[in-house]
């Protein structure tokens, strides 16, 4: 069993990757350590010296072989983030109903199964809950909770969200990516503060009719679903910069993506379209987009506009049903790099 003195004051003892098998046997008392890295290790095991740090904030113990977490854990004041993911855990590590005051936690890739109902923290900032085998959110984990402004519960096998979601006002990111979730609750779109969505490898046949109030949206991705309409109101998402909703059933954009005045990139290949709205035209700031394998026969053009897609550099409308001999409007030839192929 090795054994470390700690003699000088340190913010943080780093102890990654040292192919550790045994615990290290703490012998200092070390009240000037705050983070502790012990990553990357094969421990399976912590010893109960842990508590000589009473002003311990992090604990990194992710990449190692504990198949629950230390009790001692319980006994830190201070102790605000863990990091344990990549570890075999037999279950949901009781020691967390005792941290009130955790900020962030990381149990990714633990093969968890089900979160407890008695798991409800209250100053959660971060929760990342990725590639575990989760069907269900329990109700009570976000009934009291408003602080967390991370979330991340993708590769789990979830077929529902609780409405308790729409209690995280101060959400800025939420990851529910391949899942198996085959619609949403209304209430998701009380998250006026979300600012990244990823909703990609789902099973969703549509969005909530009022999707567009996610006001301060910046990036939302949705490919690999089931989609074959979106709602009108997504227009209204004003604020939002990057659209993926390639690899769906979408035959047709509503009107009001006209909107999208923040708008630079735009995925939309392998889907059904046969057209694009004129509005499509007015998008003041888009970049990029990706048309491809759509059952497109022309592209659009507003005489209404003073310009059609000013900013547009990149634009890909390759495996189309563009009849022969067809050539796009000139009102397209501003574009630098065109993208394009007949052949279906």
């Amino acid at each position: 069993m090795k054994q470390l003195s700690l003699n000088s004051p340190s913010l943080k003892l780093k102890l990654d990757g040292n192919e550790l098998k045994q615990p290290v046997v703490l012998t200092s008392l070390a009240e000037g350590v705050t983070t502790i890295d012990a990553g990357f290790n094969d421990l399976s095991s912590i010893p109960p010296s842990l508590n000589e740090f009473p002003n311990l904030r992090i604990v990194r113990l992710n990449h190692n072989q504990l198949d629950d977490l230390p009790k001692v854990l319980g006994d830190l004041p201070e102790l605000r983030e863990i990091n344990a993911s990549s570890n075999p855990l037999k279950r949901f590590p009781q020691v967390l109903l005792r941290l009130p005051d955790l900020e962030r936690l990381h149990l990714d890739q633990t093969n968890l199964l089900e979160i407890p109902n008695e798991f409800s923290p209250t100053k959660l900032t971060c929760l990342s809950l990725a590639t575990n085998t989760l069907t269900t959110i329990p109700d009570a984990l976000f009934a009291r909770g408003n602080s967390l402004r991370c979330l991340r519960l993708n590769h789990n096998q979830l077929k529902s969200l609780p409405a308790t979601i729409g209690n995280l006002s101060a959400l800025e990111e939420l990851d529910l990516s391949y899942n198996q979730l085959e619609s949403l609750p209304d209430e998701i779109c009380q998250l006026k503060r979300l600012r990244t969505l990823h909703l990609q490898g789902n099973k969703l046949l549509t969005l909530p009719h009022n999707f567009g109030r996610l006001a301060s949206l910046r990036r939302l991705t949705v490919y690999e679903n089931q989609l074959t309409t979106l709602p009108e109101s997504i227009g209204s998402l004003t604020a939002l910069e990057e659209f993926d909703a390639s690899h769906n059933s979408l035959g047709a954009l509503p009107s009001e993506i006209g909107g999208w005045k923040s708008l630079h990139r735009l995925v939309l290949s392998e889907n059904q379209l046969l057209s694009l709205p004129p509005s499509f035209c007015r998008l003041p700031v888009l970049t990029h987009c990706f048309l491809s394998r759509n059952f497109l026969t022309d592209l659009p053009v507003d005489t209404s506009a003073p310009e059609v897609l000013p900013a547009l550099r990149v634009l890909d409308f390759s495996h189309n049903a563009f009849p022969d001999g067809w050539a796009p409007p000139s009102a397209y030839r501003h574009v630098e790099n065109v993208a394009n192929a007949f052949k279906s």
